[in-house]
């Protein structure tokens, strides 16, 4: 499902007003019919609306029409100049005015608890910087005193291009937001203002193919590996690991368990003795090696990083995979932090999977500034060292060298523990070991990776999820993807 910038979501409307002839006035009733459809649907008695001056403020101001004619107590607060509103906007406020409406004009002094919801149509997606001292208020007094809160487009306060909220946005139970989600809505912590995210569809045609992107169900379901029914463990790719340590070997047992899981036909550890006993005691169907054996040409797919260290002997180890290994490969963890030490390592195809603090490492990049730009930062590093990049963070960014991006929306903080990064790498070493296109491998990995936490979280609760119980409820999630579509070939 395509996610738009803010800029591709103006041109968008122009397209539609300029050159195919829709009224704007049009689209802002389909948009407030779409809004007034969902807060119809809670239930509430009576709503009080905060409505600025632009256009934002006009949706608003025609949703209060709309729950008015539903018969719905409604009173509006019209924030800003009158005479400096848009013209939509204006046109709104006049048409309000003539139904009678109980409006009040900058005068925030309300019992907002005595309302079932609280609408925030105060400032829309143009947002770039942190609100105004008077707008900060009505947020403040929002949020501590409203017991539901609808956003319309966006939550007042957020960027949303960058995700960024600059410390004070409403805080809405449910965002309406229209055509397609702006990306940064997707991204934390604009994601956390928003509550649940609804798409309504307004009439505006896309404009173009765009380049940002989120996985729904079915399309994750299409991304798939085909298994067959006159297949062999050959059929399915083989991965070699090059990771753990004697003071980390768990890092090992996480990344092969998690490639088996995916699916992968044959999982080779290649790693210290201690390594090799711990995952031929918990993981017998891995194939072992032992770092002085290693066979740079082993199977279809080179993952190195989980859980080696940072010494003499794991820098060896990077350089003499970059160096020999023609296949694909994806680089984790200390791997990365090694070749932030000497950037010409990054001479490989494949993926690069940091967490913000690695890619800061990597990139010199403060990682405030990071945080607060994860599209930009993956996407150009990307381009810069033609691999795939996924960048991860509670809603992690993959992108593309040809600048495709793709914003992973599952997962759970029932994540935030020890590795399940190295649950991620394996999972998405085994898919492209079963030949996913490097890219959609990246974008599926993170998918399933955040959905089986999900699961796990469900199943044990919030605090007591293991990188382990990520990995073994991968292949849940993937049978419930397999039964989302009926690709020719699948076994049913």
């Amino acid at each position: 499902m395509y996610v738009l910038s803010t800029a591709q979501m103006r041109e968008a409307e122009r397209i539609a007003i300029e050159e195919k002839g829709v009224l704007s006035m049009l689209l802002m009733e389909n948009a407030a019919r779409g809004a007034a459809e969902e807060i119809l649907k809670l239930g509430a008695r009576s709503a009080l609306i905060f409505a600025g001056k632009g256009n934002n403020g006009g949706d608003g101001l025609a949703v209060a029409r709309l729950l008015m004619t539903e018969g719905m107590i409604v009173k509006v607060i019209f924030i800003g100049e009158r005479d400096r509103a848009s013209k939509d906007c204006l046109k709104n406020l006049e048409i309000l005015e003539s139904y009678g409406a109980d409006i009040v004009y900058n005068d925030i002094n309300v019992d907002i608890c005595r309302y079932d919801i609280v609408i925030d149509a105060l400032v829309g997606t143009g947002l770039k910087s942190r609100l105004s001292d008077k707008y900060i208020e009505i947020v403040n007094i929002i949020n501590e005193k409203a017991r539901l809160v609808l956003s319309i487009d966006c939550p007042t306060g957020v960027n949303c291009d960058t995700g960024e909220d600059h410390g004070a946005a409403v805080n809405a139970d449910i965002t309406v937001t229209f055509h397609r989600a702006k990306r940064g809505l997707l991204l934390y912590p604009a994601a956390y203002r928003c509550g649940r995210l609804k798409v309504k569809h307004i009439g505006i045609p896309d404009a173009a193919q765009y380049e940002c992107f989120t996985l729904t169900k079915s399309e994750a379901a299409s991304l798939l590996p085909v298994r067959r029914a006159d297949s062999h463990k050959g059929s399915y790719g083989k991965v070699l690991f090059v990771s753990g340590c004697d003071k980390m070997t768990g890092a090992a047992v996480i990344n092969c368990r998690a490639a088996y899981r995916s699916g992968a036909g044959l999982v080779n550890i290649c790693s210290t003795d201690h390594v090799i006993n711990v995952v031929q005691s918990l993981l017998p169907e891995a194939v072992t090696s032992k770092e002085e054996e290693i066979d740079y040409g082993y199977g279809n797919v080179t993952a190195i990083g989980s859980g080696i260290g940072i010494t003499d002997r794991s820098r060896r180890l990077v350089r003499n995979v970059v160096k020999n290994t023609e296949h694909t490969i994806v680089a984790d963890a200390d791997a990365l932090n090694i070749m932030a030490e000497d950037k010409s390592l990054i001479a490989f195809k494949g993926v690069i999977t940091p967490h913000i603090k690695e890619m800061s490492r990597l990139t010199g990049l403060d990682a405030e500034y990071i945080k607060n730009n994860l599209i930009d930062t993956a996407v150009d590093t990307a381009k810069k060292y033609n691999v795939v990049v996924l960048l991860k963070d509670a809603h992690s960014v993959i992108a593309s060298p040809e600048g495709r991006v793709c914003i992973n929306t599952t997962g759970t903080s029932a994540m935030s523990k020890g590795g399940s990064g190295d649950c991620l790498t394996g999972l998405v070493a085994g898919l492209i070991a079963q030949g996913a296109d490097v890219f959609e491998a990246a974008c599926l990995g993170a998918y399933i990776n955040g959905l089986a936490g999900e699961r796990a979280a469900a199943k044990i609760g919030t605090y007591g999820v293991l990188a382990s119980d990520i990995g073994d409820n991968i292949p849940q999630v993937m049978e419930e993807l397999k039964q989302t579509c009926n690709k020719k070939g699948i076994e049913m």
